[in-house]
């Protein structure tokens, strides 16, 4: 599983200077000059927000990071409160680091949000819900304050259909905005993803798309998510090359498109090279680029076969976001590939299975992949069938899921349950040969010649080359036994 990213500017990113971006260890001069100018103004609301930007790119450094961005927040109130009056001459100032400290505050893990600073009084205990209830407030704020600016707007909108789930708000709230400002190319490149991904209007999605990119025709945002959607959403991979490269012309060292024109050069034009110096020119600019990481690595695993090396990418990617469920995924199945025949390798694989279910626990390629895991490798039938159940209910028609039913029913004796799975399989997928071949046996099983025969006969027009032999000898097989019952 490759992924396609959309470009930046979105909510997870907080707005702090780009020197800042990678992970710091220690003091850098950087926090000592902000800390002397702190030491003789230390209410100035401009110096506080600017100590909370930088530290909430700080691991492990999050209560600091609130403790900041309030006392800048409060500073800039009359009241004492994030929530009463902002000083006239504060306005700017207010609006910018409240919609930064939604930002940081959304891109939070719950593991993180340990201390009750995170949510004061504006939710009661700390919680999902309550964090919820904070952003939301922050993010109406900072439109309160600043309504002609697109960038807490557009954060506003985004966070209503992310996490606040209210479309109608964020759809009025774009509307609002772009027929105001019917320039503003990075809105509707915004916009047209929420057509895309959340009213699932592809018609509605293209045409915002194309306003932003008539609005600003450099704009590499724009671009980028055009060719996104032409190469992931409707398939039209020409046009998406000439979008891919256009982006690429306007900013050679735009993360996001790097990552994602490699993903297509990979993907569709199987030009793995070309796919491997864009990936890797990404990471030169953005060694912590979680999904040029992985991309480069599924690139390794799936397109270029070297499989040590894509596993020590799986594991960079992994070391900057421990809960990158496809990731986590990948890796379970190449470490399962690599070392499953031994014991530390089974463990391994499924610690990483289980990681990979914890962080996507409604996917149902992952959770059927792990009861398969528990079937074939480990060989515990009873917890594989959970799983494999629990795949099914998410998906009833996935492939992974029913098709290994179908082969612990058929162990039971349970022909007729078995098929059942099996034809699951077959209805979504045709020509999978291997449900083919289990339902022949079933017939066999079930003393149903002519269906077992016709199904033999439809496994012979769909498996692979390397795999018919032994398909032909089992024909041979199921023939003689007719053979031998007939002569007697």
């Amino acid at each position: 599983m490759a992924a396609l990213h959309f470009p930046s500017s979105s909510i997870f990113s907080p707005a702090v200077p780009s020197t800042l971006s990678s992970i710091q260890t220690e003091t850098t001069q950087y926090e000592k000059d902000l800390l002397k100018k702190l030491g003789t103004s230390p209410n100035d609301p401009i110096t506080l927000g600017a100590m909370a930007s930088y530290l909430s790119l700080q691991p492990y450094r999050y209560s600091e990071t609130v403790e900041y961005f309030e006392r800048s927040l409060v500073n800039c109130c009359t009241g004492g409160d994030i929530r009463s009056d902002v000083d006239e001459k504060y306005k700017l100032v207010y609006s910018t680091y409240v919609s930064v400290y939604a930002t940081f505050l959304c891109s939070c893990s719950n593991d993180d949000i340990s201390d009750p600073r995170f949510v004061g009084d504006y939710g009661g205990k700390v919680g999902k819900s309550s964090l919820t209830e904070k952003i939301e407030l922050l993010y109406r704020r900072s439109v309160e304050e600043l309504d002609c600016d697109h960038n807490p707007i557009n954060d506003t909108a985004i966070f209503l259909h992310r996490n606040v789930k209210d479309y109608k708000a964020a759809e009025k709230m774009y509307q609002s905005f772009l027929s105001s400002q019917p320039g503003a190319a990075s809105v509707w490149s915004k916009y047209g993803n929420f057509c895309k991904s959340i009213k699932k209007d592809v018609k509605a999605a293209e045409a915002a798309y194309l306003k932003g990119i008539k609005s600003g025709p450099t704009n590499v945002e724009c671009l980028t998510s055009y060719a996104v959607f032409l190469h992931g959403t409707i398939q039209n991979y020409a046009k998406a090359e000439v979008y891919y490269e256009r982006a690429h012309e306007v900013d050679g060292c735009h993360v996001n498109n790097l990552s994602n024109y490699g993903l297509y050069l990979s993907e569709i034009k199987c030009d793995f090279d070309k796919s491997e110096q864009m990936y890797l020119q990404a990471m030169r600019i953005d060694p912590h680029h979680h999904n040029s990481i992985y991309n480069y690595a599924v690139l390794l695993d799936s397109g270029i076969k070297d499989k040590h090396k894509a596993e020590e990418y799986y594991l960079k990617c992994l070391e900057v976001n421990p809960k990158h469920c496809f990731c986590l995924y990948n890796l379970a199945i190449l470490v399962e590939e690599l070392r499953g025949g031994e014991e530390e390798g089974k463990v391994e694989a499924e610690k990483l299975f289980l990681k990979a279910v914890e962080a996507s626990h409604d996917d149902p390629m992952t959770v059927a992949d792990y009861g398969r895991f528990l079937l074939v490798c480990i060989g515990d039938a009873e917890r594989a069938k959970k799983e494999l159940m629990r795949a099914v209910e998410i998906d009833g028609g996935c492939v992974v899921g029913n098709y290994n039913l179908g082969v612990i029913e058929y162990n039971v004796g349970k022909f007729g349950n078995a098929l059942k799975y099996f034809g699951r399989v077959l209805k979504r997928e045709a020509g999978h040969w291997e449900s083919i071949r289990w339902s022949a046996r079933c017939y066999v099983k079930e003393g149903k010649r002519k269906e077992a025969e016709k199904y033999y006969g439809l496994c012979l027009g769909n498996v692979p080359e390397e795999e018919r032999g032994g398909v032909v000898l089992e024909i041979e097989d199921f023939k003689g036994g007719k053979k031998r019952r007939g002569s007697k």
